[in-house]
């Protein structure tokens, strides 16, 4: 079976933060709350992954059905409990600006959540997204 692999370095910034590398791409992340604020919680890490992982599944269906888009942004939220340390809910909305008919539009969101790596990693069942067409 053929598969991709992923790998992550992180270092320790001596407080409570991390210098990530992945690949040749240097991230950053820390805490906005006892740390320096040098860079987005993990949480805030996790959702962007999720956006980035529906934006590349959008882009790519968006290709392949050669269909007619102006304008595509992805806004995805998250909260959880001050006590409990997981994300209780996840939601994105797509505001797309497009002439084709909502019934193509809804056929990429189905299939941008179907083969998403991120999105099947977190479940869907905690993910609730939309789409307003602008």
């Amino acid at each position: 079976m053929e598969k991709l692999e992923y790998e992550i370095k992180a270092k320790w910034d001596g407080n409570v933060g991390t210098y990530i590398q992945v690949r040749h791409f240097s991230l950053r992340t820390d805490s906005n709350t006892d740390g320096g604020d040098e860079g987005p919680l993990p949480a805030e890490m996790l959702l962007s992954a999720l956006s980035g992982c529906l934006m590349i599944n959008w882009g790519r269906l968006i290709k392949k059905m050669r269909l007619q888009v102006q304008e595509l942004q992805i806004i995805v939220s998250g909260w959880r409990n001050l006590n409990e340390p997981q994300l209780q809910e996840i939601n994105y909305v797509v505001h797309i600006k497009t002439s084709e008919p909502k019934e193509k539009i809804e056929k990429v969101r189905i299939l941008a959540e179907k083969y998403g790596t991120v999105f099947n990693t977190i479940g869907k069942e905690k993910i609730k997204g939309r789409v307003e067409m602008i």
